[in-house]
C-alpha cells in the first residue's frame, strides 16, 4: 500500500481507538486536511474495498485494512517505546515514531526490531 493509504488506514485506526464511529471530518481534523480531500480519499479507499461508508457516513475498514492499520499501530508503538527509553521527550518520540513507521522498509524495520528491545 500507499505512504498516503497507509496514513489514512493508521489515521481512521487510531480515532477507532478514542471513539466508536469514525467519521470523514474526524479523519479531516486528525489528518490537518480539508474534508473534501479527506472525502476524495474515502471514496478511493472505498473503490479499492479498504473501507465501506456505512449510510449514516460511519467509516468502517475492511479486515485487509485493519490488519495494514495494526501493523503500523504496531510500528509505531515500537519506535515511540525506543524513542521514549532513549529519553526522547514523548509528543517528539509520538511524532518521529510515526515518520519511522511510514517511511522505514519492512526489511530495516524487522532489522531495528530483532536489535532493539521490544
Amino acid at each position: 500500500m500507499s505512504k498516503a493509504t497507509d496514513r489514512y488506514l493508521y489515521a481512521i485506526r487510531t480515532l477507532y481507538a478514542q471513539r466508536p464511529r469514525v467519521r470523514s471530518v474526524d479523519v479531516a481534523k486528525q489528518l490537518g486536511l480539508t474534508k473534501a480531500t479527506v472525502c476524495v480519499a474515502v471514496r478511493q479507499l472505498s473503490d479499492r474495498g479498504l473501507l465501506k461508508v456505512e449510510s449514516d457516513g460511519h467509516l468502517q475498514l475492511s479486515d485487509a485494512a485493519m490488519l495494514r492499520a495494526g501493523e503500523l499501530c504496531d510500528r509505531v508503538s515500537f519506535f515511540c517505546r525506543v524513542l521514549s527509553s532513549a529519553g526522547v521527550e514523548p509528543s517528539l518520540a509520538m511524532k518521529d515514531a510515526v515518520a519511522f513507521g511510514w517511511e522505514m522498509s519492512e526489511t530495516s524495520f524487522e532489522a531495528f526490531r530483532t536489535m532493539l528491545p521490544r
